[in-house]
């Protein structure tokens, strides 16, 4: 299927006028071979199940799911790429554009504690944290 017909909502679900959603959900399944990077760190998932890694995942819907209550849709997103970022300077540059997206998702310009804890555990383990002067809002 090429790009732009991807784009395209199916016919049958446009007649129906404005999608309500509801929070999205995981698929179950990571992909196999070259595309799941996890392979990487396999060894390190098991010694250290507590840590906290970076990734960057490509995404798509595998399925929609009609909530017959509400009427809401849920969209369920499969993982179609994942890479584990283990470079000091990616780790860094991802840490930042995670705070930015944070932001302008939320509004918020601190990261709630809990998950800020999170985050520097992450880029800690990779080397991402520059210094001191380089905190997190």
């Amino acid at each position: 299927m090429d790009a732009a017909r991807r784009d395209v909502p199916h016919p049958r679900r446009a007649a129906r006028g404005p999608v309500v959603a509801g929070p999205a959900s995981l698929a179950g399944n990571l992909p196999d071979g070259p595309a799941n990077g996890l392979a990487v760190i396999a060894g390190e998932l098991v010694e250290h199940p507590t840590r906290v890694h970076v990734v960057v995942a490509l995404i798509d819907t595998c399925k929609v799911t009609t909530r017959v209550d509400s009427g809401n849709q849920v969209a369920t997103v499969r993982v179609r790429r994942l890479e584990v970022i283990t470079d000091p300077a990616d780790a860094a540059q991802l840490r930042h554009l995670l705070e930015r997206e944070f932001e302008r998702r939320t509004g918020q310009c601190v990261l709630p504690f809990d998950l800020e804890q999170d985050v520097r555990a992450a880029f800690e383990t990779t080397g991402g944290i520059a210094d001191d002067d380089d905190e997190m809002p």
